[in-house]
C-alpha cells in the first residue's frame, strides 16, 4: 500500500487569526494539554503568493510564498490559543498594490523559480524560513524572522508585526549591481545570537553567476513566444541531456549559460549586466564612499550586530587574499565559544532556480533550460571557520580556515564548547534530496513515468533518491582536517533526515556546551514525489548507500511513513522513535520544538516536544513527551480555521512583551535614495501611495 501525500500539506490559508483556542482532539493525558507545557511556540511557513492562499494555479514553487507567522500559547489553565500574522514586509506591499488590474499592474512581479522578480523593483523578501530568538540579561526576548533572499527583521513578540529590518538596505551589499529598490540580497537563514556578549552573527555574500540571473529575469517570460517547432526541438535535446547525464561541472556552469544566452534571438537576449560604471560609483556613494567593486563577482561578508547600532563587516578571504566563494548557499551558520562556523550548504540559489511563466506554451524550453542549468549539489561540505577575536571592533578583512568533509549538508549544529581549536560539528546529510527543486509539469514519476500529481505540483520532490546520513565530525581549525568523524545511516528504512528540535539553552539562555540529544524528523518514502529527473540528476551520487534499484522497490511496495526520533550524537544512535501509523493516506510531520517542563530539571529531554502535523483530515498540533516518544503524541489539538500547509522552523520563548528594542530603520530614510534613482515616476509614486504610508 503506498501512502498519499495528505492534501492538508498543500492547503495554506492566509487568513489571520487572533487568540484561537484550539481544540483537544485526542489526549491520553489527563486533563488534555500537560500542565506543566507553558511559553510560546512560534512556527514560520509560506501561504502562496499576494493573490491568495496555497494551492497556486500556476504550480509555483512552495517556497516562493509570504511568511506567515504562528504562535501558539501554552497556560497554565491548559488551554493552547492560536494567533498568526503575515511578515508584510515593504516589498510585500509593494507586490500587493501592483497585482494585475491595479494602476501599477506595469511594474508587477512575477515568479521566477523559487524566487519573485519585478524588472522595476527588484526580488521580494519573504521572510518565510525560520526565527531567531535574541535573549539579554533582565531584558524581554527580542525575536528575528528570516529567510535566505533578503534582510532578517525584528518582530515584536506580542503582536507578530515586523519592527525593523536589521540594518538599513545600504549596510547589505548586493548580490549583483542592479539599480532595483529592492535589491538581492543573500543571507543566512539561520543566523546566531550569543546571549553572553549579546551579539548576532549572520552572514551577505554574493556569486559572480548572480550578474547573470538577474540579467536573465527580465526576458525569461519571452521564451514562452517562441515557435512550437522550437519547443519540440527543445524538448527532444533535454530528454538527451536527462539521458546522458551531459551537464557543465559547476566551474563551467556561467561561461556555458552565456554562451547558450548568445544563441538566442537578439530580441530575447537579456541586456549586460551593469558594468563598473555609473551604477557602482551611485552604490559608493551610498555606503559612505566604499567602492563596491565586490559585488562584480564573488564575496562573504560576516556581520555583527550589537542589537542597537548598525551592523559590522568583515569580508572573509582565503590566506592567499582571495574572497571566499560560495558555491551553493549559506542556510546555515554555527556558533563556538572561539569559533563562526560558515557552510556552503546544499541548496542552490541562483541561475539553477529558475523557471519561467511561459511553461505552458513553451514546455520544452523550459525542461531544456532545468536539464541544462540543474546540477545535483556538491558531495561534500566545506566548511570555513572563523576566529571570533579575529572580528575587530569597526569591522575588517579576516583569513578563514576551511575544512571539508564527506556528504552533502543542509543543516548542521555546533558544540558550543570548541577545546581551543577543536571544533565538533553535528551534520545533517540531506544525500540526495533537493530543497531546491520542485515538482512541475513536465515532471515524470521516476517509476511508471506518467504525470508528476497536479494537486503537489510546487512541492519539494522527496521521493528520496538515497539514504540521508547524520554525521559528527571533529574539526582542527589549526590544522584545517577532520581527526574524527561517526557516520549513521538507516538503510532499512531510507531514512531522510529533516527539521531538529532541541534544548538550545539553559538557564543563561546560553547553548549546550555539548549536544547529546536532538529530535529529528524521520522523513519517509513518498512515492508519488519520487520523479524521473531527481533519479537521474542523483543517480551517480559518489557516497550512494542504498542502490537505486533497491530503493525504487521500496517504493513500490509502500515505502515508510514519516517518524520522530531522539539521536544520542555522542553513541550515535537512534534511541526513542515514533513512527507514524501506514495508511492509504499518511501524514506528514513538521516544525519540530522542544520545550523545557516548567519545574523541570533541565536534562535535555525533560520537556515536550511539539510538531505540526499535516494529517489526511486537516493540519493538527501534536504534543510528544520528549523522554518517550514511543508512546506516540500525548494529545492532538486543532481547529477548522488553522490551515498552515507547509511549515518550516520553529523558537520558543519562555514569555513574550511588547517590542522595546530601541533599535529601528525608518522605511523611508531606508528606501528613498533607492527609489529616487529608479526610471519613471511610477516607482516613485507606488512607494509615496502605497508602502510609505502602510509605515507611517
Amino acid at each position: 500500500m503506498r501512502q498519499r501525500v495528505p492534501d492538508a500539506l498543500m492547503a495554506a490559508s492566509t487568513e489571520e487569526l487572533t487568540k484561537v483556542e484550539l481544540v483537544v482532539l485526542e489526549s491520553s493525558h489527563s486533563g488534555g494539554v500537560p500542565r506543566d507545557l507553558t511559553g510560546h511556540v512560534f512556527a514560520i511557513g509560506p501561504v502562496g503568493s499576494v493573490d491568495g492562499d496555497l494551492p497556486r494555479a500556476d504550480g509555483a514553487p512552495i517556497l516562493n510564498g509570504n511568511g506567515m507567522i504562528y504562535r501558539l500559547d501554552f497556560g497554565r489553565g491548559g488551554a493552547v490559543r492560536l494567533t498568526s500574522k503575515i511578515a508584510r514586509t515593504p516589498c510585500y506591499h509593494a507586490d500587493a498594490a501592483s497585482r494585475p488590474g491595479t494602476r501599477f499592474e506595469a511594474l508587477g512581479f512575477r515568479d521566477a523559480g523559487l524566487l519573485r522578480f519585478s524588472p522595476h523593483l527588484g526580488l521580494r523578501n519573504h521572510l518565510n524560513t525560520a526565527f531567531v530568538p535574541m535573549h539579554a540579561p533582565r531584558a524581554p526576548a527580542r525575536l528575528l524572522v528570516t529567510s535566505d533572499t533578503g534582510r532578517p527583521y525584528e518582530i515584536d513578540p506580542a503582536t507578530l508585526e515586523l519592527v525593523t529590518p536589521v540594518g538599513r538596505n545600504s549596510t547589505w551589499y548586493p548580490a549583483a549591481p542592479v539599480d532595483h529598490p529592492f535589491p538581492m540580497t543573500l543571507s543566512s537563514a539561520h543566523p546566531c545570537f550569543d546571549a553572553e556578549r549579546g551579539e548576532l552573527l549572520t552572514v551577505n555574500y554574493g556569486r559572480s553567476l548572480l550578474h547573470l540571473f538577474v540579467a536573465s529575469l527580465p526576458r525569461l517570460d519571452e521564451l514562452g513566444a517562441l515557435p512550437r517547432s522550437w519547443d519540440r526541438l527543445a524538448a527532444a535535446a533535454a530528454s538527451m541531456i536527462e539521458q546522458q547525464l551531459v551537464r557543465p561541472r559547476a566551474d563551467r556552469i556561467e561561461a556555458f549559460a552565456k554562451r547558450a544566452l548568445e544563441l538566442l534571438p537578439a530580441r530575447l537576449r537579456p541586456s549586460a549586466p551593469p558594468g563598473p560604471g555609473d551604477l557602482l560609483a551611485r552604490q559608493a556613494a551610498r555606503f559612505g564612499g566604499v567602492a563596491l567593486d565586490e559585488p562584480a563577482g564573488d564575496f562573504v561578508h560576516l556581520l555583527r550586530w550589537d542589537g542597537h547600532n548598525e551592523p559590522e563587516r568583515h569580508a572573509l578571504v582565503l590566506p592567499s587574499g582571495a574572497p571566499v566563494r560560495i558555491e551553493q548557499s549559506v542556510h546555515q551558520i554555527g556558533l563556538t565559544r572561539r569559533w563562526v562556523v560558515l557552510a556552503d550548504t546544499a541548496f542552490r540559489i541562483g541561475l539553477e532556480s529558475v523557471a519561467f511563466r511561459g511553461s505552458k506554451e513553451s514546455p520544452g524550453v523550459e525542461r531544456l533550460v532545468r536539464s541544462l542549468l540543474t546540477m545535483p549539489h556538491e558531495p561534500s561540505t566545506t566548511f570555513y571557520l572563523v576566529r571570533r577575536d579575529a572580528l575587530r571592533p569597526g569591522g575588517g578583512p579576516v583569513v578563514v580556515k576551511r575544512v571539508a568533509v564527506p556528504l552533502e549538508t543542509l543543516h548542521f549544529l555546533v558544540d558550543y564548547e570548541d577545546a581551543g581549536d577543536r571544533i565538533t560539528v553535528h551534520a545533517a546529510h540531506n544525500c540526495a534530496t533537493d530543497h531546491g527543486e520542485w515538482l512541475r509539469p513536465c515532471d515524470r514519476h521516476a517509476a511508471d513515468k506518467t504525470p508528476a500529481p497536479p494537486r503537489l505540483r510546487g512541492l519539494f520532490p522527496l521521493g528520496q533518491a538515497d539514504v540521508n546520513r547524520i554525521g559528527r565530525y571533529t574539526l582542527d581549525a589549526a590544522a584545517e582536517r577532520v581527526v574524527d568523524q561517526a557516520v549513521f545511516a538507516d538503510p532499512a528504512r531510507a531514512l531522510g533526515v529533516g527539521l531538529y528540535a532541541y534544548r538550545e539553552t539553559g538557564a543563561s539562555w546560553m547553548p549546550p556546551d555539548r549536544l547529546v540529544n536532538v529530535y529529528w524528523r524521520g522523513g519517509g518514502i513518498w512515492d508519488e514525489l519520487s520523479t524521473e529527473f531527481i533519479d537521474r540528476l542523483y543517480a551517480a551520487h559518489p557516497h550512494r548507500s542504498l542502490p537505486l534499484p533497491a530503493l525504487r522497490r521500496m517504493r513500490a511496495e509502500g515505502g515508510h511513513p514519516d517518524s520522530l526520533f531522539r539521536f544520542n550524537h555522542r553513541a550515535m544512535r537512534i534511541e526513542d522513535r515514533y513512527e507514524f501509523p501506514r495508511r492509504a493516506v499518511g501524514s506528514w510531520l513538521s516544525s519540530l520544538q522542544f520545550v523545557p517542563r516548567r519545574g523541570g530539571s533541565g536534562a535535555d529531554t525533560d520537556g515536550y516536544v511539539v510538531a505540526i502535523v499535516a494529517t489526511p483530515c486537516r493540519a493538527e498540533v501534536w504534543i510528544f513527551d520528549a523522554t518517550n516518544l514511543a508512546r506516540g503524541p500525548l494529545c492532538k489539538l486543532g481547529h477548522p480555521t488553522f490551515r498552515p500547509g507547509l511549515t518550516l522552523h520553529t523558537a520558543w520563548l519562555n514569555s513574550v512583551a511588547p517590542w522595546r528594542g530601541g533599535y529601528r530603520v525608518p522605511v523611508r530614510e531606508d528606501y528613498e535614495e533607492f527609489v529616487a534613482e529608479a526610471p519613471g515616476d511610477q516607482v516613485k509614486a507606488l512607494f509615496e501611495e502605497e508602502v510609505y504610508p502602510r509605515f507611517a
